[in-house]
């Protein structure tokens, strides 16, 4: 295998351990959505950075998920669907560990629904 395809299996393997805390969180019921939401969106977005290196895209260090769909769109790597599903979960990765609010626009289960999304996307991209 090739250096990128390691850091792509890689970068699948670090979501893998993100989705696990994803799951385990979101099923506590004392536990705030912004847990839950911080775990979906560092998976799906080291889901999109694994598919990206996968295909030998540049991207710049980033949280941003918008940033790394467009760049993914940008080469002409497919989405399974629609892309502005991801803005969803652009504000969990700081906004909501480090302000409190109460504007959430996801639930629980669109959560669920984008990350087992993302896990399959990116499994059937890079493969296991």
């Amino acid at each position: 295998m090739t250096l990128r395809i390691d850091i792509a299996h890689r970068l699948l393997v670090l979501a893998q351990r993100d989705i696990t805390s994803f799951r385990a969180v979101s099923m506590h019921p004392e536990v705030d959505i912004s847990a839950s939401g911080f775990f979906a969106q560092k998976a799906v977005e080291k889901y999109l950075k694994s598919v990206a290196e996968f295909h030998g895209i540049v991207f710049r260090k980033t949280h941003d998920v918008d940033e790394l769909v467009d760049l993914l769109l940008q080469h002409e790597v497919s989405m399974p669907f629609p892309a502005e599903q991801f803005s969803e979960l652009n504000p969990f990765a700081v906004v909501l560990r480090h302000e409190e609010t109460p504007f959430i626009l996801m639930s629980l289960d669109e959560m669920h629904g984008l990350v087992d999304l993302a896990y399959q996307r990116a499994s059937s991209v890079v493969g296991n």
